[in-house]
């Protein structure tokens, strides 16, 4: 840790001005309140806290490696007292020394001299305790900075790795699924297994190289989601049908990478999957008070489900969007006759980036 005094600019002006602050009521009680010449009043205020300020710089250093909570009380107040005894006396010795051979042929302040070096002495004292009243406040804010910046530091380690454990459960279950499917299909329809790696491939690319804890355009994402859909398309032909509507500019817009691949991915397994009929999935998307609004449905069959699954889709994207944008309402689903609905509501990035 820097000494606080010159540790910037405004931090030694702050030092210096306080002492100056200290030499102009030192020179006004000697000039107007005790009537002495203004040369004495002057060399008096300035000799004693110019000289004491000097001193004070190093009780820095006692402050810094006197910490009650390494040291008993007694050593603390031992290296207090030896470096306050040590300071007074050359403080005093110095200051009496200079000003005596230089004003010592004045009767009156060489009495006065004399005399006030008790009250010196105390003032002394009182200037010692402030300073390091100042020090150890500065060490502690400075400890305490530094521990809320560690704190902020494991919090978003925290975060990113619950991101990742997100992440994590969803990949895998579409990756089996796939694969499995492409299994089937070569022996089946070898073309289409080929077909589906390829587009498996593509899209396993974009998930490797993108990271969850950062945002991408919604293009990107919508394009990665068209590699999905066709993959699936492959498997259930003209079971499945989707179609897209974007208005103008919510393209470039930034939302978290991977957001919204579960979210299709449900739609799938709770629609596609347990329905004899043709099921379409439709996005819409659209602006509303500086916030994306995405709004997915698909239909599904009403009635008693076979695939019950672990609930990590839809879940999973709470989580995410609550660890992202520090909020538990971003995200509605609801069903009407047999549609499912979600509604996403994306805020500017602006408006929570340094959050992340």
């Amino acid at each position: 840790m820097n000494h606080p005094v010159f540790h910037n600019v405004k931090s030694a002006i702050t030092y210096l001005g306080m002492w100056v602050l200290i030499m102009g009521i030192h020179f006004f009680i000697f000039y107007f309140q005790y009537g002495f010449p203004f040369i004495i009043s002057v060399s008096d205020s300035f000799l004693n806290n110019g000289i004491f300020s000097i001193l004070g710089i190093p009780v820095w250093y006692v402050v810094r490696y006197s910490v009650p909570s390494r040291k008993t009380r007694f050593n603390l107040l031992f290296n207090h007292l030896t470096s306050l005894a040590l300071i007074i006396v050359i403080w005093v010795s110095a200051s009496y020394s200079i000003l005596n051979s230089l004003f010592g042929t004045f009767t009156f302040y060489k009495t006065f001299l004399s005399s006030s070096i008790p009250y010196r002495i105390i003032s002394g004292i009182f200037f010692y305790i402030l300073l390091c009243l100042a020090y150890y406040l500065v060490m502690y804010n400075t400890n305490l900075q530094e521990k809320l910046k560690e704190e902020a530091r494991l919090n978003e380690l925290l975060k990113e790795s619950e991101l990742n454990m997100l992440r994590s459960q969803i990949n895998p279950h579409f990756l089996f699924n796939s694969l499995n499917s492409i299994s089937s299909l070569t022996i089946s329809n070898p073309e289409k297994a080929r077909e589906m790696l390829i587009k498996l491939s593509d899209f396993l690319r974009y998930s490797v190289s993108t990271s969850t804890t950062g945002f991408t355009s919604l293009e990107k994402e919508m394009t990665n989601i068209q590699r999905y859909l066709e993959i699936e398309k492959v498997r259930f032909g003209n079971k499945l049908e989707f179609g897209f509507k974007l208005d103008g500019g919510c393209k470039l817009h930034k939302i978290p990478a991977m957001l919204l691949q579960p979210l299709f991915e449900n739609a799938i397994k709770h629609g596609v999957y347990e329905s004899t009929e043709q099921v379409r999935i439709e996005m819409d998307c659209r602006f509303e008070d500086d916030c994306l609004m995405i709004d997915l449905v698909n239909d599904f069959e009403p009635g008693p489900r076979s695939r019950k699954g672990a609930g990590v889709g839809l879940k999973n994207i709470r989580e995410r969007l609550r660890l992202m944008y520090k909020s538990d309402t971003l995200m509605k689903t609801s069903v009407s006759g047999n549609k499912f609905h979600v509604s996403l509501c994306l805020p500017e990035i602006k408006s929570f980036e340094n959050n992340i």
